[in-house]
């Protein structure tokens, strides 16, 4: 069993409502859906990629085993 169906901070089975959200592309102004701990997503309407800037990466940006996790 790898480390990220242990992790409760990174298990999307314990994320709510508030961790799924959309923001508008600053290009097109498009609705684009990101998750938390997405860094970016591409705009479905003019094809740029946009970076997410509520990213919430939670444990991963301060436990020792995030390498193990979500990579390097």
């Amino acid at each position: 069993m790898s480390l990220i169906n242990r992790c409760p901070g990174l298990d999307k089975k314990n994320w709510t409502s508030k961790d799924i959200y959309e923001l508008p592309c600053p290009f097109c102004g498009n609705l684009i859906e990101f998750w938390k701990d997405d860094i970016k997503r591409k705009c479905k309407k003019c094809g740029k990629i946009i970076k997410n800037k509520k990213i919430d990466l939670g444990c991963a940006e301060w436990c020792k085993f995030s390498d193990k996790c979500i990579g390097v």
